[in-house]
């Protein structure tokens, strides 16, 4: 058969459920401006005043900031610094801290502020505002030097929104850098799989993603023109010898009874024939073929495990698979369609490598955690079952397929007769 032209668009990888949560959950935290010479004696305090307090609740986030790093709302939020002693090394000819009329807001902008006023102070992260009430906070800073001077003013403590779980990207940083408090990257992802790792199969992949996806969506068309099934469907490609081989193809058949007659496309039709279900079954039987035993022994007719059509058939029948191994162990999968809830389990229970999909499913979708950039409430069910390693036994990268705008209205027709 002729090949498929190759769809074009590029990767986007999926984020974790994690990721997602990290991305979302914001604490509120004290801050105290302070003197710089006294910031650590008050973090001392503070912080055995509060032992259940853990330092790495908040590794994530800056302690000492100068005023000059600050996001530019917190600057007009703090601005002016308070009139504080800056210690027993005060230089008397040198203004203390707001002696002088304060200029206006707006020339901090233009540069016209004291510099050196605002660089006596540091903005102090003392903890989350969970750990201490507000006020038992204030008369702890009050024994504190400089606080504890006589005719010192009281301390200035301000509630401030951070991110309460680390970044997981340099540029995620740089943005909560500006939206709520300076952030320390430690150029890792605690959330999910390595920036690293994910950048570097991208790579192995991305130039073939197309070709892979547009004989998908050929193998859903011609189960659709059959009107076994919808026009979704299924390509397993191994990688690892160098060059990739398609195991499988496979299009959906839930509309396919199982004596083999179209059924009429009422309900959730049968959800044992499902692209996934089915190709994951043309892996076993090849494998099975290739050890010497008769894959008929497979034969299940409702799990519709026969290839039907031209393009399954091909593939099919290409004796390009190892007898051994667990099932789709090293094997990446392509679909026109982000699995449903059923058919992700099986994915992953069925030890793929990778996972790249061209379309979200918003009522069905098991990969997907959140919602995409054009429509926030298009993540499916917001399972994010391809990296859940602390409830699952299994992980794999996953990637959904962003096509270009002339592809996405060449299959727009299809899309539209899409159930489920």
């Amino acid at each position: 058969m002729s090949t498929p032209r190759p769809l074009a668009g590029r990767l986007v990888p999926l984020r974790t459920k994690d990721e997602v949560r990290a991305s979302l959950e914001t604490q509120s935290v004290y801050i105290v401006e302070v003197p710089a010479k006294f910031a650590n004696a008050v973090k001392d305090v503070v912080q055995a005043a509060i032992p259940d307090f853990k330092t790495s609740e908040i590794s994530h986030l800056r302690r000492v900031v100068q005023f000059k790093y600050l996001p530019v709302h917190l600057q007009k939020q703090f601005y002016p610094p308070s009139r504080l002693p800056r210690g027993d090394d005060d230089d008397p000819a040198t203004p203390a801290l707001s002696s002088s009329p304060s200029p206006p807001l707006a020339s901090l902008d233009e540069g016209e502020c004291d510099a050196e006023r605002l660089d006596l102070v540091r903005f102090f992260l003392l903890c989350p505002t969970k750990h201490i009430p507000h006020a038992d906070l204030f008369a702890l800073l009050r024994q504190c030097a400089p606080f504890d001077a006589k005719n010192a003013p009281a301390p200035r403590v301000f509630y401030v929104t951070v991110p309460s779980l680390a970044p997981i990207s340099a540029d995620q940083a740089t943005a909560w850098s500006d939206k709520y408090w300076p952030i320390s990257y430690k150029n890792t992802n605690p959330y999910g799989p390595h920036p690293s790792l994910v950048q570097r199969n991208a790579a192995e992949i991305e130039g073939e993603a197309g070709t892979w996806l547009a004989l998908a969506r050929t193998a859903g068309k011609q189960i659709a023109d059959e009107c076994l099934g919808e026009a979704l469907g299924v390509v397993v490609v191994d990688r690892t010898k160098g060059t990739p081989q398609v195991i499988a193809v496979a299009g959906d058949c839930r509309w396919r009874s199982p004596s083999g007659a179209a059924e009429a496309p009422t309900g959730t039709g049968n959800v044992m024939a499902h692209a996934v279900q089915r190709a994951i079954a043309m892996v076993a039987k090849k494998r099975l073929r290739t050890s010497g035993t008769d894959p008929a022994l497979l034969d299940r007719s409702l799990f519709c495990d026969s290839p039907l059509t031209d393009v399954e058939k091909e593939y099919y029948e290409r004796d390009n698979i190892a007898s051994s191994g667990y099932l789709c162990v090293d094997l990446d999968i392509y679909l026109t369609h982000e699995p449903c809830l059923m058919c992700s389990m099986a994915i992953l229970h069925s030890r793929f490598r990778r996972c790249i999909f061209s379309t979200r499913m918003p009522h069905t979708g098991g990969m997907t955690s959140d919602g995409d950039d054009v429509n926030p409430l298009s993540g499916g069910l917001k399972h994010g079952l391809f990296w859940r390693p602390s409830e699952l036994n299994w992980k794999f990268l996953a990637w959904e397929f962003i096509e270009d705008d002339a592809d996405k209205q060449a299959g727009a027709l299809a899309e539209k007769m899409i159930h489920v």
